[in-house]
């Protein structure tokens, strides 16, 4: 099941099993690697997910999709969409899948996507994915593997923050919600920036 409205102009959204289910969601995988072979470039995908209860089993449904359309994935776990572009150049691959509605109330998927990096699907390539999905002919290819990239975070961290300092005191106060940036906003920053933090967590 696949709601053909949720295929939107740069990226795609829906209400998870009323929309689309996770059957829908490997479909998509598949129909994901047509566009991305057309432009000759190699199969290596990275991929990650919000912070959703249910974005990792719809990520694992989609991996299954593009190992089926033959495409190698590097997975970085839970993540915020700067990550996963950042992952692209980091872990060298030219394509993108996120698993993220965004700003989208609880309940809601989708997935931005890229097969050329730094560019995301636009709207001539979303155009393409749907009909491919929605007629179920996304082909098949061998070789489609998955490796799981531990410490994606910390290096993302690493690389946006390296050697800086701040030389006065801030009083700083990070309002993420329920999103996925909570997980890494003050817990995981680098050490000089975490220096004299003290944080209050609501249940």
């Amino acid at each position: 099941m696949v709601k053909p409205t949720g295929f939107h102009e740069y990226d795609a959204r829906w209400l998870f099993e009323q929309q689309i289910n996770l059957m829908g969601v490997q479909a998509l995988g598949v129909g994901i690697g047509p566009p991305a072979h057309r432009l000759g470039v190699r199969p290596d995908i990275v991929v990650g997910h919000d912070f959703r209860g249910y974005s990792a089993t719809i990520k694992y449904a989609l991996i299954a999709g593009l190992m089926a359309a033959g495409m190698r994935i590097k997975d970085i776990g839970l993540a915020l969409s700067p990550m996963a572009y950042f992952g692209q150049f980091a872990l060298d691959c030219d394509r993108v899948a996120m698993i993220t509605a965004s700003h989208n109330d609880n309940g809601w998927t989708g997935v931005k996507m890229g097969a050329n990096r730094p560019m995301t699907f636009g709207s001539e390539e979303m155009g393409a994915l749907r009909d491919i999905v929605l007629s179920g002919q996304g082909p098949m290819r061998a070789g489609g593997a998955c490796e799981f990239v531990p410490g994606f975070g910390e290096r993302y961290l690493d690389d946006l923050l390296p050697g800086k300092s701040v030389r006065w005191k801030l009083k700083v106060v990070a309002a993420c919600g329920n999103g996925a940036a909570g997980a890494f906003c003050a817990a995981d920053a680098p050490a000089p920036w975490r220096r004299g933090y003290s944080a209050r967590r609501r249940a």
